[in-house]
């Protein structure tokens, strides 16, 4: 039902241009990609025990783990403190664990426990299916230039975080915009 008022308010709002706002904002245009991109997930893990919204930390720490807290959170451009709560379900569900840091005796890195890798092994080929799927409706040119327009995307929204000619009281930028503006 959610999905379904989405795509009708999508479908009304490209239809019409309000007087007093304008037509939709490119990242009002993300936002509805990223409420049908998290529908394509919640499809292509139905089945497993796997929450949608968990699928990138899998993903993350099984690809480029161990990982620290720290650089996970650089990864998926989020704050500390919510990827730290999200790994903690992670842990709870017995598909990651804490090891010591050799690096830093003072860390720890969090990596896939053997059942957190089995269940990643299992839903990834199912993800990416429907994500090639999408690309190979695209085709090769233009995934490539939307992939490069994503990038130029964020860039700008991290420009406009740490930008003077923001409003008076907006909020911090995130550290990666901090670090990259630096």
């Amino acid at each position: 039902m959610y999905y379904n008022l989405v795509a009708n308010l999508e479908q009304h709002c490209t239809k019409i241009s309000l007087p007093a706002t304008g037509p939709p904002t490119i990242l009002f245009e993300v936002f509805w990609t990223q409420q049908k991109r998290k529908r394509l997930v919640e499809v292509a893990l139905e089945g497993t025990e796997l929450p949608p919204d968990d699928y990138p930390f899998y993903v993350m720490i099984g690809a480029d783990g161990p990982l620290t807290p720290t650089a996970l959170a650089e990864l998926l451009t989020m704050p500390l403190s919510t990827v730290t709560f999200r790994v903690r379900r992670l842990e709870r569900r017995g598909h990651a664990e804490r090891i010591d840091n050799p690096a830093d005796g003072r860390s720890y890195l969090i990596r896939l426990t053997p059942q957190g890798r089995g269940l990643l092994n299992k839903a990834r080929p199912r993800f990416r299916n429907y994500a090639e799927a999408v690309e190979a409706r695209l085709g090769s040119r233009k995934t490539t230039a939307l992939r490069a327009s994503l990038t130029e995307l964020r860039q700008a929204i991290d420009e406009e975080l740490v930008s003077p000619s923001a409003p008076d009281g907006a909020a911090s930028p995130p550290a990666s915009a901090r670090r990259r503006a630096g």
